[in-house]
């Protein structure tokens, strides 16, 4: 290789990914929940799958005990159901049990998201959970790679939407009224701006044959905001004794 071939190949490392990062959408801010998504988000519905039963929960909402948006459950997950307590709800030691992506996503909390070309990391403040998204294409560990409540999340851009895929899923509640997701679950999600860059927009779409027939939907929303940050949740089951 030639003198001039190694500097010109030197400058597109150097330069290249800084070139692609400014192509790509910046959702490096401070988001706060918007419960009303707007008609932007029907370019984002249109795009899920057909057949999928869509679980209007999102934000401050939340589906009470036998209410599953017309999700079928498996004999597994009905019988969970049988046997569940609600009570057990307001017990202390309840009170720090951690949801998964699957659930967390959507809690009406704040989050920030900090994003260059080789990975994404949002930081929620519901639990302090923290996630990380790859963008440098790698691809999902072995299925028997240890299972977490964050899972393990690739993603890559189509246009000005990220797409992500997440497996390696800890069980943990689906909808908080009485029955969990399997390790087995699989998540797939995608993410827009709105045209002004001030709504984060998402669709989730969960699998799990486990637990429930089919797919099942969801839809959430964000608004940038300035200046704000994130507060430490420090849950605590011991406060108060």
């Amino acid at each position: 290789m030639s003198k001039l071939s190694t500097q010109i190949l030197l400058l597109l490392v150097l330069v290249l990914p800084g070139w692609l990062l400014a192509q790509t959408p910046m959702l490096d801010s401070f988001w706060a929940v918007q419960f009303d998504p707007g008609v932007q988000a029907k370019e984002l519905l249109d795009k899920l799958p057909a057949g999928a039963i869509f679980i209007n929960d999102a934000g401050a909402g939340e589906l009470g005990e036998g209410q599953y948006s017309g999700l079928v459950l498996s004999a597994k997950a009905q019988e969970q159901v049988k046997n569940y307590d609600f009570a057990e709800e307001f017990t202390r030691e309840f009170t720090c049990t951690q949801p998964s992506v699957a659930f967390y996503m959507q809690a009406p909390f704040p989050m920030e998201i900090y994003q260059d070309s080789k990975l994404l990391v949002m930081r929620m403040e519901y639990y302090d959970m923290v996630r990380v998204i790859f963008l440098d294409g790698r691809q999902h560990p072995p299925a028997d790679a240890p299972h977490t409540k964050n899972g393990h999340s690739i993603g890559h851009w189509e246009g000005d939407e990220l797409v992500v895929d997440t497996t390696h899923i800890a069980a943990a509640t689906f909808m908080n009224n009485g029955f969990s997701h399997s390790d087995n679950l699989h998540l797939s999600e995608r993410f827009k701006l709105s045209a002004d860059g001030q709504v984060l927009l998402a669709t989730q779409v969960s699998e799990d044959p486990e637990v429930f027939q089919g797919m099942a939907a969801r839809l959430m929303a964000w608004r940038r905001v300035a200046n704000e940050y994130i507060y430490p949740y420090e849950c605590d089951a011991s406060f108060g004794e």
